[in-house]
């Protein structure tokens, strides 16, 4: 996709424009709420238990995003707002990939993070990961984003490793009329975004919006270019329909395009057997999604939700191109048993259908088109004791891989609410990650040795796929306690420890065998993966809310983890032992807001990364209900600094740049 135009003037005759044309009735929507710490502590949350609960009562590690959390930190992406939530590590790796994950294992392509939007998984299968620039909605269309820390393979089956991160959108309803926003800065270079919302009859509403932005490219700590500009364009609709008191249908349906490059090192047969060299990615997609749901009476109810999605990708720098389809559907039903005990069951299927193009002898596929099937089932019981003041919950999922085979995923939890506001939880959950497309039917190659220094011929250690690898498994033992100890303080506390078995970490050596790429010979040496690494982490997160005063809040977060990798010498995955934030949200006068977070993360040695302290600010001003003014200044205490270096473990290896100081002015409007 070719940049859009993103010029300031150019933004704004648009939003003109628009504005003009028969202008629907608006509703007021001011992100800017003064949301109590009680309801703070009493939101629902959906992603722990597949049904709503009150987040005080979930028996799991879960910290909710608010959208007025999103506003007011002012971030312009989904991956700087997970840097507010304990336990989630945020790497920058250059102005348009991100490394992310949950409790450890960090790296671009973190496989143990399950990445839905609604409930619409985002993770690709070739690399069992999240390309984190296409997950790039309009920040006002989100309602909250739940994450789960810890293993969620028990609902939502496979790759629900060491958390959940679930991207909530907003009713329909609740986005009437009109609202544009454009912004402008030396990293955000343009970014507009445009709402319609209306109503269909008296029972169903509809939300389409349309976000263009681009954004400036960066560069390394010696001043070379990152050549990694990032343009992005989508449309999403959302449609809400209530036939009848029982029943609610959901449908939505999007687009959206990614143009990035960056900068990486490839290998070569030739001299000098390695290349520095400038990328392109570009990717596409469309997806169309529908949920009902029904309720059957009082105590039972019925959902059913289906998802299809096509995804193409063009990337240079692996000489790859992809097109991939995934038609997902899932069914649940939930009903009460007497009046103690909660029971959900449900189960799904899954295809993936994939067709791929290389052509590189450093990245090899066969087959290059493949079709896996995944079929599961699931069901879970909650029963409530001692007046309701322990609920012990038990659960399991089975999941079949057309591939990788038959796995279980069971789990316990536990929680103690001896009064309203005390809560203590305890979990014991198995959870697995499937080898990825790459692990099973990849040949990668990702340095090459000159001739006359192992051998007479250029050398290429190949790590080769298998589809006799077994899927990693974890035990994870989880505790923790929630309070809200003053009307004014909160505090949530969760420890655990992960035991893994079977990561695909290793290789062993097989016999070399000489090779020929386009005339030139060489000899390959095969590493074949094999899953008999194990890995131990152990780490505390603590989050909590201080609200001394109307007008002012202040949300705080610090996580610790220990990393131990069998047989690697190391004592960390890519990830910082320790990290911590704070953020501040006042309200300085009726129509003024400032808002800071400081952030902490450790150095992570193994990707050469040092540890920094930065600080973000945001100003804003509201002089009607339906207009705000912002200023924002990111990293405000640096002129730049590294988050990630080069992953050897991923391919290709993209080169990391450096986060620069950055200040973003923004207009949005409500009509």
């Amino acid at each position: 996709m070719r940049p859009p135009p993103t010029s300031l003037t150019l933004c704004a005759l648009l939003v003109v424009v628009w504005a003009s044309i028969s202008p629907a009735a608006a509703t007021s929507d001011n992100p800017i709420t003064a949301m109590s710490l009680e309801y703070l502590m009493n939101v629902e949350v959906t992603t722990v238990s597949k049904h709503p609960e009150q987040l005080r009562d979930a028996a799991a590690a879960v910290y909710v995003l608010s959208r007025e959390e999103i506003q007011r930190s002012g971030v312009s992406t989904i991956p700087e707002a997970l840097r507010l939530v304990p336990g989630v590590n945020v790497a920058r790796i250059n102005a348009n990939t991100w490394a992310i994950s949950v409790r450890g294992f960090n790296g671009r392509f973190a496989n143990k993070l399950l990445v839905m939007i609604d409930g619409r998984s985002v993770y690709t299968s070739l690399f069992s990961g999240v390309f984190w620039d296409r997950v790039n909605l309009p920040l006002d269309d989100i309602e909250r984003i739940e994450v789960v820390r810890g293993p969620g393979g028990t609902l939502w089956g496979a790759n629900a490793v060491n958390g959940v991160i679930n991207i909530i959108t907003r009713h329909s309803s609740d986005t009437q009329g009109r609202r544009a926003e454009v912004s402008t800065g030396n990293e955000d270079l343009g970014i507009l975004s445009l709402r319609q919302g209306g109503v269909i009859g008296g029972d169903m509403s509809y939300r389409l919006s349309t976000k263009v932005d681009r954004r400036a490219g960066s560069s390394t700590e010696d001043g070379t270019d990152g050549n990694d500009t990032w343009s992005n364009g989508r449309v999403d609709y959302r449609l809400d329909w209530a036939p009848s008191a029982r029943d609610t249908v959901l449908f939505e349906a999007g687009f959206d395009a990614t143009d990035g490059g960056d900068v990486s090192t490839a290998p070569l047969l030739v001299s000098p057997y390695s290349e520095t060299r400038d990328g392109d990615t570009e990717r596409s997609g469309v997806f169309l999604q529908g949920r009902w749901d029904r309720r059957l009476s009082e105590t039972t109810d019925f959902s059913l939700q289906s998802f299809l999605d096509h995804r193409q990708m063009s990337v240079d720098s692996l000489s790859i191109e992809e097109s991939r389809t995934t038609l997902d559907v899932q069914g649940q039903h939930n009903f009460v048993v007497g009046s103690f005990a909660d029971l959900s069951w449900g189960g799904g299927y899954r295809l993936i259908s994939d067709d791929l193009q290389t052509d590189s002898f450093a990245y090899q596929l066969d087959p290059m088109s493949e079709t896996v099937s995944i079929v599961n089932a699931f069901a879970q019981a909650s029963r409530r004791f001692f007046d309701d003041r322990v609920e012990f919950t038990l659960g399991s999922k089975v999941e079949h891989h057309s591939i990788s085979g038959t796995e279980l995923q069971p789990s316990a939890r536990v929680a103690w609410t001896p009064t309203p506001q005390h809560t203590l939880w305890g979990a014991v959950s198995h959870a697995i990650r499937t080898p990825s497309r790459g692990e099973n039917d990849a040949d990668i190659i990702n340095v090459v040795i000159p001739p006359n220094t192992v051998s007479s011929l250029p050398l290429a250690p190949q790590v080769k796929g298998s589809r006799d690898l077994h899927a990693e498994s974890l035990t994870a033992y989880e505790i923790g306690y929630r309070t809200q100890a003053l009307p004014t303080l909160s505090f949530d506390v969760a420890g655990f420890y992960n035991d893994y078995d079977g990561l695909l970490l290793s290789t062993t050596t097989g016999t070399p065998v000489v090779q020929t790429f386009n005339g030139v010979p060489y000899l390959v040496v095969p590493l074949a993966i094999t899953g008999t690494t194990g890995a131990w982490t152990y780490g505390t997160e603590i989050a909590a809310t201080w609200q001394p005063i109307s007008d002012w809040r202040l949300r705080g977060s610090y996580s610790f983890i220990q990393e131990h990798i069998q047989g690697s010498g190391s004592a960390s995955w890519n990830t910082p032992r320790h990290q911590f934030s704070i953020h501040s949200m006042a309200t300085v006068a009726p129509e003024v807001y400032f808002d800071t977070v400081l952030r902490f993360v450790d150095e992570v040695p193994t990707v050469d990364a040092d540890g920094y302290v930065e600080l973000d600010a945001r100003i804003a001003w509201r002089p009607r209900e339906t207009v705000e003014l912002a200023l924002t200044g990111r990293n405000l205490l640096h002129n730049g600094h590294r988050e990630f270096g080069i992953d050897r473990a991923e391919i290709p290896n993209v080169h990391a740049t450096e986060v620069a100081r950055s200040v973003r002015a923004s207009l949005s409007i409500q009509f």
